[in-house]
């Protein structure tokens, strides 16, 4: 059985949350993925493939003529943490 079970956050309570354990505890062994989802991000799933490869030859185009910023793993990796440390 597979279910996607989709609720706005002020839907989400603790009667909802016991008829989802409810649910899971009748189906047995399986796997449970929860997502939280802020709704302006859902704008590149309405990207077309069409726009979608645009936008990333775009960038490769971009990167070609020495627009934007490259970096190696280890340097992207130290900004993450710069930036988590705040």
């Amino acid at each position: 059985m597979d279910a996607l079970i989709e609720v706005s956050s002020s839907e989400f309570n603790e009667e909802l949350f016991k008829k989802i354990k409810s649910l899971i505890k009748s189906v047995g062994i399986g796997e449970i993925t929860i997502k939280v989802n802020n709704p302006e991000s859902t704008l590149l799933r309405k990207e077309t493939p069409e726009e979608y490869w645009s936008r990333i030859d775009k960038s490769v185009k971009d990167i070609d003529e020495g627009k934007g910023i490259v970096f190696t793993i280890e340097e992207l990796q130290e900004y993450v943490h710069k930036i988590a440390a705040g």
